[in-house]
């Protein structure tokens, strides 16, 4: 499994050093990949697919599998390993969700200065709500 993971993280950041992104939703970008990609890899079957898309204002990540299956978001226990990776991204995301009759995991995200919903300042604070 590490190996394409991995790989995907390598054509992710070889892909938008391309397309200049900036560092910091270019490593978020990879950091949602690597989620995507292992999830399809351990809860998906057949091959596993990787798309990107840009434009102007945000990037689309998806992740396409054989299985009808939806990714879900799981319940994360104090010492469990797994059941964290959608909650990461979708605090990195501007919205995530699932296509394709459950095969595409889909996620995206801000490319400019709009941040994830979970990330935004509040006006009477300089934390995030998260």
């Amino acid at each position: 499994m590490d190996v394409h993971v991995a790989q995907a993280r390598r054509t992710t950041a070889t892909v938008l050093k391309q397309w200049s992104l900036p560092d910091a939703p270019a490593e978020d970008a990879r950091l949602v990949v690597s989620e995507l990609v292992s999830n399809a890899i351990i809860h998906g079957s057949g091959d596993v697919r990787l798309r990107l898309r840009h434009d102007d204002h945000e990037l689309q990540i998806r992740v396409t599998d054989d299985s009808t299956a939806p990714a879900r978001r799981r319940r994360a226990s104090a010492a469990g390993l797994g059941g964290r990776g959608l909650h990461l991204v979708a605090c990195l995301s501007l919205r995530w969700g699932v296509a394709d009759g459950g095969r595409t995991t889909y996620a995206v995200i801000p490319t400019l200065t709009e941040a994830p919903p979970c990330c935004r300042m509040t006006q009477s604070s300089t934390d995030p709500t998260c």
